[in-house]
């Protein structure tokens, strides 16, 4: 009677246990099957689907679900959030901003959470790669030559030229250290406090916006994105660049405008633009004639699609904050990584 007491009992433990699962939506996450189950331990059971549903198919997925992990492909639109029952949304990334309705999540008391400083390091190693593809021409020298060409390009060395860095946060910081450390590069930045340890280490100094553009070689971007920065880089910067400089967006495409984008390239007011990340994502096949970017050649215009936070270490960290933040959230203790 005892064994079968037993038995009885822990078939209703797990019972129990399977009733009380919270239920966890993720779309386009790159989670491991050892991550899914430390949540499972902990109560919490994950769907994932690939991402890039409509916002209908997001809703109906969402239906039974507390808790939405998002990988940037979704949107928790007002909608979204309006017709489930969400108690905490996650972003997967740093840069919920263009994916999360915070506002309308803040009104309905969920609980908005990122994984801030994940992709710290590898974000600031693909703009380094887009800074020197900028400058020595690697991705058109490459195409050109494997259409027939033979078309030799002389570049200019980094050592004691000038970066800029706009937003001297953790990721611009580490910018900086690899180019001021392993090229020699002198550092300049706009960034709202004054980075003391930065300045002592490198020498850096901290100058205007409009000194920025006019003494750096090389500008790259790592503003924190929000709706007062959309197309806050224009026409007037762009004004006062050198010919031969390069500017290097990892962080928003908004941030820059890209009718004054086109223009400034095609004029040859500065050498060359690389970003990460697009306007519209994935790019379009066709875009709007004000701003078509895509149809300028590589020596002007070189786009990776929104990857720079891409890599094992990142996705990794990532993963555990993920974790950190859900876990939390569901046992009633503080999110480590909240944002609202």
């Amino acid at each position: 009677m005892i064994g079968l007491r037993s038995k009885l009992g822990y078939r209703g433990f797990w019972s129990d246990s399977i009733l009380n699962m919270k239920k966890v939506l993720f779309t386009n996450c790159s989670f491991k099957d050892s991550d899914i189950e430390k949540l499972k331990f902990q109560k919490i059971e994950i769907r994932k689907e690939k991402g890039d549903l409509s916002e209908n198919e997001l809703i109906a997925a969402l239906q039974d679900c507390q808790g939405y992990v998002i990988g940037g492909a979704d949107k928790a639109t007002r909608n979204v959030i309006e017709k489930t029952n969400l108690k905490i949304i996650n972003f997967y990334g740093t840069g919920y901003e263009n994916y999360v309705n915070v506002k309308v999540a803040s009104e309905k008391d969920i609980v908005v959470a990122n994984t801030p400083k994940a992709n710290a390091y590898t974000v600031a190693e693909h703009s380094v790669a887009l800074i020197l593809d900028a400058v020595k021409g690697t991705t058109w020298l490459n195409n050109s030559t494997k259409k027939g060409g033979w078309n030799r390009r002389i570049t200019w060395n980094l050592q004691g030229k000038t970066l800029g860095v706009i937003g001297m946060g953790t990721i611009g910081s580490h910018v900086a250290t690899i180019l001021h450390n392993g090229f020699g590069m002198n550092v300049i930045y706009t960034s709202r406090s004054q980075k003391n340890q930065v300045e002592k280490e490198m020498g850096a100094k901290k100058v205007s916006l409009e000194d920025l553009f006019s003494e750096s070689d090389v500008i790259t971007i790592h503003s924190a994105y929000n709706e007062k920065l959309v197309n806050k880089i224009g026409k007037e910067q762009f004004s006062v660049m050198k010919k031969h400089a390069v500017l290097v967006n990892a962080a928003r495409a908004e941030l820059v405008d890209p009718v004054s984008l086109k223009e400034s390239l095609e004029n040859n007011v500065f050498a060359t633009a690389a970003f990460d990340a697009y306007y519209k994502e994935p790019a379009p096949e066709l875009e709007s004639d004000e701003w078509r970017l895509l149809s300028l050649p590589d020596r002007k215009f070189i786009i990776t699609p929104h990857t720079a936070y891409g890599s094992k270490e990142a996705f990794e960290n990532m993963n555990n904050m993920v974790i950190e933040n859900l876990t939390n959230f569901f046992e009633g203790k503080d999110v480590p990584y909240k944002v609202n």
